[in-house]
C-alpha cells in the first residue's frame, strides 16, 4: 500500500491543504522553524488522539472550531486485502448482478492495484469511503467473498441486495494504514525496556521494540540483517541484545567486540537517536512494506550516521519515507522525487505547501553542477556570492559583519573568466537557472570578480550583461589588500622565527623594492595597490 496523497482539514497550522500528491519513495518537507513541518508529519499518527485545530485570525471570536479531518488516497494492492477474505468471516464488497468475477478480480489478486479514500477524525476511529463510490451504477449489491477449500481460489459465497450495501473494504485498509504507518519524531525514545506481553506488530509509538526483538531472534537471517544495518549505521555498535529481565524484556548495545555481559550498556542509558534507528531499521527488515514518517532524523543524529541511514532506506525502497529537513544534507541524500515546501502565510492565517517548488532534485542537482556549486552551497541561504577562487572563498566570510542577519554563503566560481567575456550573457543564464531558478527558496544571487587590468567599458558592460548582480573590487585583486607589511611580517615570523628579515619595516622595503616586477597586464605599476598581488606574495 502507498499514500499517494494526504488532505489536512483544520488541525493545528493548517485550515485546508487541499490534496498533497506523496512520492511512493522518498518526500522531503523543509522550511522555516515553526512552519508546520512536524504538525504536517503528526497527521499521519492515525493512533493519535491529539486534538488540536485550526485557529484562524480570519474567523469570528466566537465561532466554534471546526473538526479535524484528515483523508487520504490510498493506492492498495489486492495481496493486502485478500487475507480478510481468506479468513473464516470472509471479506463483503459492493457489487452489482453482472461484474462479481471483475470486482474479486480487481480487489483480491496480488497483483492488482486500486485507489481507495480514507479518512479520520480526532478522537474518532480511522474509516473509509465506501468502495462502492466507485461504482457508475445505482444497483449495487453486496456480496461475500471467501476461498474454496479444494482450489484456494476466491470465490462468492453470498450475494445480497442491501442499501446501502455493506462493504468490509475500508475497515480492511484503514486497519492496515494504521498497523503500518510509523512516525518517529526528534525527541529521545525511552523504549528500552516493555512488559512480556504478546504482539504480533510493532505498535506505532515502537514501545514494545524489545518484544518485538525477542521474536526476531527466532528468525536468525531476518535478524542477522538487523544486526549488520545497525553496524552499518552506527559502526560503533557490535551487537543489539534482547534479554528477560523478570517480567520484562530489556535491550542492551554492546560497544566492545568481546560482548562481555558486564559490558553491555542498557538502551535507555545509551544515546539519543539510537532508540529511534534501532526502531526505524525493524521496520526496515521485517515489514514486506510500510509508511515510515521522520521527523528531521539530522536532529537526533551525527551527519554521518544520518548519510549512512538514508543510504540504508535507499536500498529498501519498497516502503514509503517521508521526511522533514533542514539540511541540504538529507535532501542530497535521500533524492527524493517529490519536494514539499511548507511556509507560514500570515495574511492566510495558515501554512501553504508548495509543492515541488522549483524542479525536481535530479534537475537541481545537474543544474547547478553547470556552474561547479552543489546542493548545499544554495540550500537555506539568503544570499550566495560567486567568488573568484578557493582564496575568496575561504577569506570572504570573516568580512561578513557581525550584525549582518542574512545567510551568506560564498561559492567558487567554474569558469570566472567567460562570465567577464563580450559573450557572457548565457553564462550569467546559466547561474540564473542553476540557482534561482532550481533552489527551493531561491536565494539571491552576487557575483563578485577581481578588476585585474580591465577597463571602465568593460566593467560597466558585464554589470549590465549581469543585469546588476556582478560588481569589481576597487584594486586589482583580493590579494591587492593582504600587502600590508605589519600582518605579512607577523605572519612571515610564526612560519620562519623572528629576524631582521621578518622584521615590518624590512617587508616594508621588500615591497617596494620589488612590486614593479608584478605588473597585471594593461595596467601601469605606480604602487602596490595596482601590482599583480598574488604573484608578489608567491
Amino acid at each position: 500500500m502507498k499514500i499517494e496523497a494526504i488532505r489536512i482539514q483544520s488541525f493545528k497550522s493548517f485550515a485546508d491543504t487541499g490534496w498533497v500528491e506523496l512520492s511512493p519513495h522518498f518526500t522531503v518537507l523543509v522550511g522555516q522553524n515553526n512552519s508546520g513541518k512536524s504538525a504536517f508529519l503528526r497527521a499521519f499518527n492515525s493512533a493519535s488522539s491529539e486534538s488540536s485545530p485550526h485557529r484562524s485570525a480570519l474567523r469570528p471570536v466566537g465561532r466554534s472550531l471546526p473538526p479535524t479531518v484528515i483523508s487520504f488516497r490510498l493506492a492498495v494492492q489486492g495481496q493486502e486485502v485478500a487475507e480478510q477474505a481468506r479468513s473464516p468471516i470472509g471479506l463483503w464488497l459492493p457489487v452489482n448482478q453482472h461484474n462479481s468475477e471483475a470486482i474479486i478480480q480487481a480487489h483480491l489478486v496480488d497483483d492488482s492495484v486500486f485507489t481507495l479514500e480514507t479518512q479520520y477524525r480526532i478522537s474518532e476511529t480511522l474509516v473509509g469511503a465506501p468502495s462502492y463510490g466507485l461504482f457508475d451504477t445505482a444497483e449495487i449489491w453486496s456480496m461475500l467473498v471467501g476461498v474454496e477449500e479444494q482450489t484456494g481460489e476466491f470465490q462468492l459465497r453470498e450475494t445480497v441486495r442491501r442499501s446501502p450495501p455493506e462493504d468490509g473494504l475500508p475497515t480492511v485498509i484503514a486497519s492496515h494504514l494504521r498497523r503500518t504507518t510509523f512516525v518517529f519524531n526528534a525527541e529521545r525514545y525511552s523504549i528500552g525496556r516493555s512488559p512480556m506481553q504478546a504482539h504480533d506488530r510493532l505498535l506505532p509509538d515502537a514501545s514494545n521494540l524489545p518484544y518485538m526483538l525477542l521474536r526476531l531472534n527466532k528468525d536468525y537471517a531476518r535478524m542477522e540483517q538487523f544486526q549488520s544495518l545497525v553496524s552499518e549505521v552506527l559502526p560503533a555498535i557490535k551487537r543489539v541484545a534482547v534479554s528477560t529481565v523478570g517480567n520484562d524484556i530489556e535491550i542492551s548495545i554492546h560497544s566492545h567486540g568481546s560482548y562481555r555481559e558486564d559490558l553491555a550498556v542498557p538502551l535507555n542509558e545509551s544515546g539519543t537517536g539510537l532508540a529511534q534507528v534501532l526502531a526505524i531499521l525493524y521496520v526496515v527488515v521485517t515489514y514486506p512494506t510500510a509508511q515510515i514518517i521522520i521527523d528531521e532524523p539530522n536532529s537526533f543524529l551525527h551527519p554521518g550516521a544520518t548519510r549512512r541511514l538514508l543510504s540504508v532506506l535507499r536500498r529498501f525502497d519498497q516502503h514509503q519515507y517521508l521526511l522533514t529537513t533542514h539540511t541540504a544534507d538529507v535532501i542530497a541524500a535521500t533524492q527524493p522525487e517529490k519536494l514539499l515546501l511548507l511556509r507560514w502565510d500570515e495574511q492566510e492565517s495558515q501554512t501553504v505547501i508548495i509543492s515541488n517548488s522549483g524542479a525536481t532534485v535530479d534537475h537541481l542537482r545537474s543544474s547547478l553542477s553547470e556552474i561547479g556549486a552543489t546542493l548545499s552551497d544554495v540550500f537555506g541561504f539568503d544570499l550566495v556570492v560567486f567568488v573568484e577562487g578557493p582564496t575568496e572563498r575561504e577569506c570572504f566570510p570573516l568580512f561578513v559583519p557581525t550584525e549582518n542577519r542574512s545567510a551568506v554563503n560564498f561559492v567558487a566560481m567554474k569558469e570566472p573568466s567567460g562570465l567577464t567575456s563580450k559573450k557572457s550573457g548565457g553564462l550569467f543564464d546559466i547561474y540564473s537557472r542553476g540557482v534561482a531558478g532550481s533552489a527551493l527558496l531561491p536565494p539571491r544571487t552576487k557575483f563578485s570578480f577581481d578588476r585585474d587590468g580591465r577597463t571602465s567599458t568593460e566593467i560597466a558592460d558585464t554589470v549590465r550583461t549581469s543585469k546588476g548582480t556582478a560588481f569589481f573590487l576597487d584594486r586589482p585583486m583580493y590579494e591587492s589588500y593582504l600587502l600590508h607589511p605589519a600582518a605579512l611580517s607577523s605572519l612571515l615570523q610564526r612560519l620562519d622565527g623572528a629576524s631582521d628579515t621578518n622584521a615590518p619595516e624590512a617587508v616594508e622595503q621588500w615591497l617596494s623594492g620589488n612590486y614593479k616586477n608584478f605588473a597585471v597586464k594593461g595596467l601601469p605599476v605606480t604602487s602596490t595597490e595596482n601590482c599583480d598581488a598574488a604573484r608578489l606574495l608567491g
